[in-house]
């Protein structure tokens, strides 16, 4: 796949010519920069009116994809009209649509326990944060020691190891 700013004269002349613009965009990395907590990871009053201005035009929709809990996204965010993706896709809500995917939906209670077990199992190393986010759960580590990373990754896998081998979860890094 090109780089889009390679193709950027093409890609231009594509949304000109264009009848109707989807613009989709992560919120961690794309909308707010990516921080050490997710809770510092806040949207700029340049980025907010940038997507009001976006979600204004009767030719486009605007939609914002994240991997926080759908609740929390579209609380952090707070424009009314655009579609949100949470939980990596697992829970969508927009201008006629609801969707929640079953099979998390069945795992909620799972997710539960696993966030409980992990944060036990995780509790002795610094920086290491565990989010439970009602369809998942994931484990940041950014913030711990160098070094921590094969302990953080060696107690998820042995959490999460029976669920996934039950075919009740899946574990993605």
């Amino acid at each position: 796949m090109e780089h889009l700013f390679k193709a950027w004269p093409d890609f231009t002349a594509a949304v000109k010519a264009a009848s109707y613009i989807l613009f989709l965009a992560d919120y961690d990395g794309t909308l707010a920069q990516i921080v050490g907590r997710p809770e510092d990871a806040v949207l700029s009053t340049s980025v907010r009116q940038k997507l009001q201005a976006l979600a204004a035009k009767r030719e486009t929709s605007v939609g914002v994809i994240s991997g926080r809990r759908l609740t929390e996204l579209k609380s952090l965010v707070a424009i009314q009209g655009l579609y949100y993706s949470g939980n990596h896709g697992l829970e969508i809500e927009g201008p006629g649509l609801k969707y929640i995917n079953t099979q998390a939906e069945a795992a909620r209670s799972t997710m539960q326990e696993l966030a409980a077990q992990l944060a036990e199992a995780l509790e002795n190393i610094d920086g290491v944060i565990i989010q439970e986010k009602g369809l998942s759960v994931s484990v940041h580590f950014r913030l711990a020691k160098p070094g921590k990373e094969d302990a953080v990754a060696s107690a998820v896998k042995r959490i999460t190891a029976p669920h996934v081998d039950k075919g009740e979860i899946r574990v993605y890094r």
